[in-house]
């Protein structure tokens, strides 16, 4: 390994105020087993350094996969701008962190690819009318080492493991798709996940859509699944909660406010004790540790998530929410496990009162704007008819404005869990988690049918 401290004194010397390197090697396999083929995609390395400074009020930044090339005083001339940036500096502190696994895959890419074949299988043989399907592998094994001027020297270790399973399936002129995602840091998912329960989910979502009615569209009382209300958690709120978009968004003019009852909480954790819960961080990149960030509570919105720069603007401690996707990027505010914490209500409960609604079981996609306007398509849906679960539906959505709709929630369930996800910003993907309870939404627009 190269000397790290001694490419920061060097720096120093040549007037930094601040400096800090990053090192991260990532080991990556990708299996993929489709109905046309098998294959590996991916079975690489990739290995570097990214070293920044704060010179003169400016960040200077480059990267590089072998230290010892690198001039440094490259960096310091790259320290362009207003000048008016800076670090909040933290106190010394050493550590290693080694996330291990309780389920560990010891097979060859092979017997991974026969795996992922057999439920590639048994998929095909339990549903004809499934045309097209994708069951895919991956595996990523990350090391990394931070180290700053300030005297933080932290080491970090895990793996993530994923199987997803995509499929479309076609009856009568109808096409639908349904997916299943399955992300650990525990270990093999074939293992760690019971695997004949998310075929049979596939299976049922499929089945689902295809005898599926529409909504009419409009406005409706909705209640939100654990997955639906976590994606809610993270992509119509949890973006806005970025300090960086923060501050001059609209949640930011919002600080210290009441924007929701008393039952709405939303929080951006580190770790959550499920093995869903892939935003795993116990330091960020910027060598911080990770702490809970209280989003809204009580209905009042209360922090921002933060890196060591934005700390100091929002006079906030740091947070932990500095990451990169890799050593060549560089580091953003990102999100890690982010939810909507569980309430004390039962689901059956939540159901009484809606004479006609609807209940959204699961994504397809989604988009969100700055102004908190956001969309999503439900892969998975149902009427709601005086309390009761009546029939599935297809081709459903909703929509609305983020702050207005967390003022129509009514009721949170107690019951609570966490789906993975990788999360994009400015080109650069990250792991995270995204959890919930049942959330009751009195009014939020559905899309559907016009009739």
């Amino acid at each position: 390994m190269v000397k790290l401290e001694e490419k920061l004194n060097s720096l120093l010397s040549m007037g930094a105020d601040f400096a800090d390197i990053r090192y991260m090697k990532s080991k990556t396999l990708i299996a993929n087993s489709s109905e046309v083929r098998n294959i590996i995609s991916n079975n690489g390395i990739s290995e570097g350094y990214a070293i920044r400074v704060l010179y003169k009020g400016n960040f200077g930044y480059k990267f590089t996969t072998n230290l010892n090339n690198l001039d440094l005083k490259d960096v310091l001339l790259l320290a362009v701008g207003d000048k008016k940036t800076n670090v909040y500096q933290l106190k010394p502190k050493k550590d290693i962190v080694i996330i291990k696994e309780k389920y560990p895959n010891s097979k060859k890419p092979n017997e991974i690819i026969e795996d992922i074949s057999k439920i590639k299988e048994e998929i095909l043989n339990a549903d004809k009318r499934i045309k097209s399907i994708n069951v895919r592998y991956s595996e990523n094994s990350i090391e990394k080492q931070y180290l700053s001027s300030d005297g933080r020297d932290i080491e970090i270790k895990y793996k993530i493991s994923s199987l997803s399973i995509s499929a479309v399936a076609r009856e009568n002129n109808i096409n639908v798709s349904s997916h299943i995602s399955l992300s650990t840091y525990l270990g093999y998912p074939i293992e760690v996940f019971d695997i004949n329960e998310s075929v049979n989910k596939l299976l049922n979502k499929v089945s689902m859509q295809l005898k599926g009615k529409s909504a009419k569209a409009g406005e409706a009382k909705v209640i939100l699944s654990p997955e639906v209300s976590g994606v809610f958690a993270h992509e119509a709120l949890g973006h806005l909660a970025e300090a960086d978009l923060a501050i001059s968004g609209i949640l930011g003019k919002l600080k210290g406010k009441k924007i929701a009852k008393d039952i709405v909480n939303v929080s951006d954790s580190p770790y959550l004790d499920y093995p869903t819960a892939i935003g795993i961080t116990p330091y960020d990149d910027e060598g911080v540790e990770g702490r809970e960030v209280n989003i809204i509570e009580n209905g009042i919105v209360k922090e921002f998530l933060n890196n060591r720069t934005y700390a100091l603007y929002t006079n906030e401690l740091p947070s932990g929410n500095g990451r990169s996707e890799d050593f060549r990027s560089s580091i953003l505010i990102r999100m890690r496990n982010t939810y909507f914490r569980p309430g004390k209500s039962r689901f059956d409960e939540m159901l009484e009162d809606i004479k006609e609604g609807y209940l959204m079981s699961s994504v397809l996609g989604g988009q969100t704007s700055p102004d908190g306007t956001f969309q999503f398509g439900i892969e998975e849906g149902y009427k709601i008819e005086n309390g009761e679960i009546k029939y599935p539906l297809r081709n459903v959505g909703i929509a609305g404005y983020t702050l207005e709709t967390l003022s129509q929630i009514t009721d949170v369930s107690k019951d609570f869990n966490v789906w993975p996800g990788v999360c994009g910003k400015m080109g650069q993907s990250v792991y995270v988690g995204t959890g919930g309870p049942y959330v009751k939404v009195e009014k939020i627009k559905v899309g559907g049918s016009n009739e």
